[in-house]
């Protein structure tokens, strides 16, 4: 080990690159290990084991090379620093041994290192907490919706190489912008060059098993002192391909191709059907007949798919109220402390444009001075409740941060989801026929979605 330590010390440049060499390889292996028996919970660890330090250990490699080379150009300027190669002497032979055994555990070790580097972009922690400031609003709606367990890859890039690698370049500019801090707040919408969900949602969700309605409960809560319980069943027509032309689903059953007149997509220009049967039939929107040709020559005509309608399916923005009705029926909130929905409800009064940081922390303190509204006007609750009344404060101050996140100006109201009648009314209601055919307009009748609205416990 002396004399590898010597000839490392001959040089700086060597002597640098073999540091950077033992120590970076030291810690990858380390880190590597722990990875392995924890899993490494913390997100930068992943990032410093797979993503910094691979480089740092090429970077000392290559400066051992570099090295000869420079005492090459020397020897060729007449200053000669010869180096005797004699497998015959222990000395060069112990040297040759360290380098060729160490120079097989570098290469283990940067496999191992690309794989997993690779492997750990595509998770949930690297996407949703490595860039947290700018990606809290979404990964806190991602953590709450019904894909919660499935990987951001598997929607944002899908299977195969190409786009894995689309993606990984784009996300380099966006990493460039996020380290400048000159990134969009919010966050604009809809994503560019998105992969069409036939080659994302399609592998999980099959277009021809949509078929037949399901039932829609939604239970809301006055704000009388009772907190009254309503519960409204709604019977969904999700419809299929597999039924062509049927419910909502029928949509894919269809071919549609549509013109969108603005780029955030909330105005609809003009659209062509062709029907399972072999039909075709043009709409436009009467607004928009004058800017046709324009809206032709600038904007791409787009083929409808899944996330025209579900254009918020993981990253859903609930209301402050819809997340306080649900905290009211999981009983995160107590609905038996009187007042206790009128008293959230005010203590974040307008809920219409994202707040400041100003602005968040007043409505965090009224959140806090409920308690001081049961101590005054009703004692004994405050009093034999304080554990009730204090988790249920907690709650509802949870569900306000769930819902705004001022520095990045996202509240509910930020991204429109078109799974709603604002989505459905771009069409329905506004389309009138251009060509001859089945119909005369797009028609907005209720019940082509839905029907079958019902207070009550559902049957």
């Amino acid at each position: 080990m002396r004399t590898i330590y010597l000839w490392f010390r001959q040089r700086p440049l060597r002597f640098l690159g073999g540091a950077l060499v033992s120590i970076t390889l030291a810690l990858m292996v380390a880190l590597t290990i722990l990875d392995i028996a924890t899993g490494m919970p913390n997100p930068y660890s992943g990032v410093i084991t797979y993503l910094i330090l691979p480089p740092f250990l090429i970077l000392g490699l290559v400066l051992v090379p570099l090295d000869a080379w420079i005492q090459r150009r020397r020897r060729a300027a007449g200053k000669p620093e010869p180096i005797a190669l004699d497998l015959g002497d222990p000395s060069v032979k112990r040297v040759a041994t360290f380098f060729l055994s160490s120079g097989a555990l570098v290469l283990v070790s940067l496999t191992v290192a690309a794989y997993k580097g690779v492997e750990y972009m595509d998770t949930k922690s690297f996407c949703g907490e490595v860039c947290h400031k700018v990606m809290i609003p979404e990964f806190t709606a991602y953590q709450a919706s019904s894909h919660a367990s499935v990987p951001c890859v598997d929607c944002h890039i899908g299977p195969g190489a190409p786009w894995m690698v689309k993606s990984k370049l784009s996300g380099l500019r966006q990493v460039w912008h996020y380290a400048k801090g000159d990134y969009h707040r919010p966050l604009p919408t809809p994503v560019v060059d998105l992969r069409p969900s036939r080659d994302t949602c399609e592998n999980c969700h099959t277009v021809d098993r949509f078929y037949g309605s399901r039932l829609r409960t939604t239970i809301t809560y006055d704000t009388d002192e009772k907190n009254s319980k309503h519960i409204l069943s709604m019977l969904m027509h999700v419809g299929s391909g597999g039924v062509a032309g049927s419910g909502i689903h029928g949509h894919m059953a269809s071919q549609i191709d549509y013109l969108p007149a603005t780029p955030d997509l909330k105005e609809i220009a003009w659209l062509r059907v062709r029907r399972p049967d072999g039909s075709v039939q043009e709409f436009v929107n009467s607004e928009k007949k004058d800017a046709l040709p324009q809206l032709r020559a600038q904007v791409k005509v787009r083929r409808m798919d899944c996330i025209d309608c579900h254009n918020r399916a993981a990253h859903e923005f609930r209301t402050f109220k819809q997340l306080v009705d649900e905290s009211l029926t999981k009983q995160r909130i107590d609905p038996t402390l009187p007042f206790i929905k009128k008293q959230a409800m005010e203590a974040v009064g307008e809920d219409t444009e994202p707040p400041s940081e100003a602005l968040q922390q007043q409505v965090l303190t009224r959140i806090s001075s409920i308690v001081e509204f049961y101590r005054k006007n009703y004692p004994d609750v405050a009093a034999k409740r304080s554990g009730d009344l204090d988790r249920s404060v907690r709650a509802i101050a949870d569900a306000y941060k769930a819902s705004h996140f001022p520095h990045m100006k996202v509240n509910a109201a930020t991204y429109t989801n078109w799974r709603s009648h604002d989505g459905c009314w771009r069409c329905h209601g506004a389309m009138e026929a251009a060509t001859p055919g089945k119909r005369t307009e797009v028609s907005q009748d209720c019940n082509l979605c839905h029907t079958d609205q019902r207070e009550g416990e559902p049957q």
